[in-house]
């Protein structure tokens, strides 16, 4: 197979997997917002709670689909399948703990963000039942992690699509009542995504133990040093993403100065965006999942040469976006609302991420290769220091520019991370960053034949 065709055969089914995912808020908030404006409120905060708690609660996921690549790669499945085992009741028990500590905080949230009294309660049911059923949502991304070390994307897509179609579904038979099932209204969005997603884990689990990818989890032996490696792999990518969160939130503070304006022109540019990011996590997926292989067959040459071409064809599709955008940034604009002064606003906007948006796509794709590598601090820390220089630099840049100014910072960190992060890749020192369960336990090969086939 061409490295071309592994390269997209990976990263197509990848990217229908991210735009599925996308879809599930949106399908909540089409029902929610027929019960009413306060309930669509409340969800809409509650989903900066679940974003940041998905962050966090796929850590074990993230470090997961790195070793299981690595592992792969050197043609050891009996370690490939050990780990998987190990990290489905880690991420359980691991997401659990968290699930209940974020239900204790959620006070504390409320209080930092000044959640109005009606909006806190409605967000509670929202949150507490959906934290409470939390591990569910984790083990499907453990699951999906799973699958993808193994060097399949199709089946956490179908997986995906099954969820998505139950929740479809299941929305608005618990939201609303249906013969003997009450109304649940808020609560019913939340436990119909718990149900879709179990019953999605429960035949990912199945497909896993048929295609040999797992042992029994009645055979799981708690190992610290497989949890050691999947945390070490997995934080760094998992806090950037959390405090990516709270910067948005701060920065929030500083787009409320322009009221409902600044709100909607920064909404839709995001939204604007939001296509060609979906499709850059796509090519990211095939990069972690391609480069972990070829680091664990011990052919560091190879993985950059794959990594390098992966960023190309994302970069393609970026740069045919980037100049629609362009082009069109006022008719996109005007998609999303009919007010001549947001679409402006908005279309300026999309003009300057037109412009920086080969460099998200540079940032977000070689992030997915490092963290195949194993080798997730560079990510981290560029994202951590520069998008927290986003706060001070839109306060600074809207004192001179006002609502402009915001999106000036945004975007010139967008092409800092980029330049940064695309040079540190360059260098090469994640090559040498291979796991330490593969140097204490492979038998090492070097033959590229022998890695997993991309079923």
């Amino acid at each position: 197979m061409s490295d071309r065709k592994i390269i997209l055969s990976l990263a197509i089914p990848a990217i229908l997997q991210t735009v599925l995912r996308a879809f599930f808020i949106v399908i909540d908030a089409f029902w929610v917002g027929q019960i009413g404006s306060d309930e669509l409120a409340a969800l809409t905060f509650s989903m900066f709670v679940v974003w940041a708690s998905l962050e966090l609660g796929e850590m074990l996921a993230t470090g997961t689909n790195s070793l299981i690549a690595q592992a792969v790669g050197a043609g050891d499945f009996s370690l490939a399948k050990k780990i998987g085992t190990q990290n489905i009741l880690n991420s359980f028990f691991y997401s659990l703990t968290l699930g209940i500590i974020i239900i204790q905080i959620l006070p504390l949230l409320y209080s930092l963000t000044n959640l109005n009294y009606s909006l806190s309660i409605l967000s509670t049911e929202y949150l507490v039942l959906y934290l409470s059923g939390f591990p569910v949502i984790i083990l499907l991304s453990v699951v999906n992690s799973i699958f993808r070390g193994n060097g399949n994307t199709r089946i956490p897509f179908y997986l995906l699509s099954i969820a998505l179609s139950l929740n479809f579904i299941l929305a608005p038979v618990f939201i609303f009542g249906f013969h003997i099932i009450i109304p649940m209204g808020i609560r019913g969005a939340a436990l119909s995504t718990i149900i879709s997603y179990f019953i999605s884990f429960i035949i990912g689990y199945i497909v896993l133990l048929k295609k040999n990818y797992i042992n029994s989890i009645l055979k799981y032996k708690f190992n610290f040093a497989i949890i050691k490696e999947s945390a070490k792999i997995g934080f760094p990518i998992s806090l950037n993403g959390f405090a990516f969160s709270l910067i948005y939130i701060l920065i929030s503070n500083i787009i409320s100065h322009y009221g409902t304006l600044g709100f909607a022109a920064v909404g839709i540019s995001h939204r604007s965006e939001s296509v060609s990011y979906q499709i850059t996590v796509g090519f990211s997926i095939a990069a972690s999942i391609i480069t972990g292989q070829q680091i664990g067959a011990e052919n560091p040459d190879r993985a950059e040469k794959l990594a390098w071409k992966t960023l190309f064809y994302g970069c393609i599709v970026s740069a045919i976006y980037s100049v629609a955008l362009f082009i069109l940034s006022k008719q996109i604009a005007g998609f999303f609302t009919s007010d001549l002064e947001i679409v402006e606003v908005s279309s300026f906007f999309n003009k300057l991420t037109a412009i920086v948006i080969i460099f998200s796509t540079i940032e977000v794709i070689l992030e997915g290769a490092f963290t195949g590598a194993g080798y997730s601090i560079p990510p981290a820390v560029v994202g951590l220091t520069i998008n927290f220089l986003r706060v001070p630099l839109a306060a600074l840049f809207s004192f001179y520019w006002g609502l402009n100014g915001i999106w000036y910072a945004i975007c010139l960190t967008v092409l800092l991370k980029g330049i940064i992060i695309f040079f540190w890749f360059k260098k090469g020192t994640w090559k040498t960053k291979r796991s330490k369960l593969l140097k204490k336990e492979l038998k090492y090969s070097t033959i590229v034949d022998k890695l997993h086939p991309f079923d």
